[in-house]
């Protein structure tokens, strides 16, 4: 049932205690109304009101030093929902029209003070409230909506102008709609890349992720409103893309001090807001929507550095990295010689040191992702068939998740792979497996996430979830919400938590979801397990 606060201002000390009876003697036959407060001026009305915030205010006209209408016209811009009941001795016709200027709800003579005139007049202004909540819900209800469409369709149109597939002339009427008419003037496009990417993808479900791309695009733009005009929209998979406009031309000392301030900012905000770590590259100055396309493609290229650079990078065109595939056979070569020195009772201290040898190669010589990421592949099908000549395993070259690993990231996941199939790898793999529950157990009252324990590990993330699966048989996040829920249950045999309060303690943020994980754990909700715990005892 839907409750109603309401406060009493009037100066009068017998009318206050008159209508706190009311009050009293109301909740009986209708319990929607609960006095909330009382005061005896306009000015401490004012107080009361701002700090209560009720439903409905019930006030007399004359008062020292604000009279009630003062007071209610004062209120009504900062109390919108606020309905408003005046009481009064006077019937005088000036006191009448200024109450109807101010769109007043009630006007009651108090003297005498008829109950029936009261319920009546509350009754109408807990329909008036009601009437404005729906309202408002149906509002938030349709702005939502209409957001999700405009990012869709957003989304949908910058796909479509990056590739070249809409008119200049089209896209320019149809940006306009969008706000995307600063592409008249100068502009750059820089991109967003998500780092651990193939972490991100096995950690949240498909509507989490969903959401948290969509969480993405607004903390980006909001972060380019700092800037200047702008927009920012989802690209596809671990990429989002941004436009920055210029007003008026600027020097390359301008534009790499502004891209360069952005970038930090952004790489700064979605670690802040999200958890997630980010890299963004920048293309050039460019200017007309003719250049779109052209302005993405440098964009684009640029992000090919994050291939070798660590998370969080900010690239601009003046510091790109020079990439060179003359060096491709003689990479070739040391892929193969390792894998002709790899033998079967190999430590696990020599094989750290041969892929640290890879790395450095790797990095110094910088080959081009299009050219490395397949050798890399490609060597891992050939150390999955040497292993399974020595019938340690079966071939899982298709398992190999290159396209948004970096260069490190694909090393760590060969090494990993490694050292769980070698005949050390067996005790390594136990030695980690224990050593990630044991980080999770220290850890179980904070947000974890499957990154931070991989790091903790030293294992690429993707490697280190399948590999704990194999051997636990249940995944690294359910594992994590099954322990969580179980600390919660050892919690609760000790006192009457709150759900707010559970969540608080295992480190889950959205009390909707911790329910949702508890009944799937325990087959009831924390309510309803409270009270069997609490029948129990």
């Amino acid at each position: 049932m839907r409750t109603y606060t309401c406060l009493i201002v009037d100066d009068e000390d017998l009318i206050v205690q008159r209508l706190e009876l009311f009050f009293r003697e109301l909740a009986q036959r209708d319990p929607r109304f609960i006095l909330a407060g009382k005061a005896y001026s306009g000015a401490r009305g004012m107080e009361e009101a701002l700090r209560l915030k009720p439903d409905i205010i019930l006030s007399d006209i004359v008062m020292p030093d604000m009279d009630g209408i003062t007071m209610i016209e004062e209120l009504k811009p900062k109390l919108t929902g606020t309905q408003y009941i005046l009481l009064t001795a006077h019937s005088s016709f000036e006191y009448a029209q200024r109450a109807i200027r101010s769109n007043i709800l009630e006007y009651i003579v108090k003297v005498p003070l008829r109950e029936k005139d009261l319920e009546r007049a509350l009754g109408k202004a807990a329909a008036t409230v009601q009437e404005i909540k729906k309202k408002e819900d149906e509002l938030l209800s349709l702005s939502a909506t209409v957001q999700e469409n405009k990012y869709r369709v957003r989304k949908q149109f910058v796909n479509e102008l990056i590739r070249g597939e809409i008119p200049s002339r089209r896209a320019s009427d149809s940006g306009s709609g969008m706000q995307f008419y600063f592409l008249e003037s100068s502009y750059c496009c820089f991109i967003v890349e998500m780092n651990h990417y193939e972490s991100f993808r096995s950690e949240y479900s498909a509507a989490d992720q969903s959401i948290l791309k969509y969480a993405a695009v607004n903390v980006i733009e909001e972060t380019l409103a700092e800037f200047g005009a702008g927009t920012a929209s989802e690209l596809y998979d671990n990429r989002y893309i941004g436009m920055l406009a210029w007003d008026k031309t600027h020097s390359g000392l301008d534009v790499e001090f502004t891209c360069q301030a952005l970038g930090r900012r952004i790489v700064k905000h979605m670690q802040q807001f999200l958890n997630q770590e980010v890299s963004v590259g920048f293309g050039g100055l460019h200017k007309g929507w003719e250049a779109v396309k052209k302005s993405y493609s440098e964009a684009a290229d640029i992000c090919g550095d994050f291939y070798y650079r660590e998370p969080k990078a900010v690239i601009t065109p003046a510091h790109r990295i020079r990439h060179s595939s003359a060096r491709k056979e003689e990479f070739q070569g040391k892929l193969a010689e390792f894998l002709s020195w790899m033998y079967r009772e190999a430590e696990r201290g020599e094989l750290e040191e041969r892929l640290a040898g890879l790395e450095t190669a790797g990095l110094e010589w910088r080959i081009h992702q299009s050219v490395m990421a397949p050798m890399l592949r490609d060597f891992y099908r050939d150390l999955a068939a040497k292993l399974k000549a020595w019938g340690v395993t079966e071939p899982a070259g298709e398992d190999f998740p290159g396209p948004f690993m970096t260069f490190r990231e694909q090393l760590r996941f060969i090494g990993g792979f490694i050292y769980e199939h070698l005949q050390t790898g067996h005790a390594a793999q136990r030695t980690e497996i224990t050593r990630a529950k044991r980080y999770i157990e220290q850890n179980l009252r904070q947000r974890l996430t499957l990154q931070a324990i991989a790091d903790h590990v030293n294992l690429a993330p993707t490697y280190f979830s399948s590999m704990f699966k194999r051997a636990v048989k249940e995944g690294v996040v359910d594992y994590i919400n099954r322990r969580k829920i179980e600390l919660s249950l050892e919690l609760l045999q000790s006192r009457d938590y709150s759900i707010l309060e559970l969540c608080e303690a295992v480190g889950v943020v959205n009390e909707g979801y911790f329910c949702k994980l508890f009944k799937q754990y325990t087959g009831m909700t924390p309510k309803q397990y409270r009270k069997k715990i609490h029948g129990l005892k």
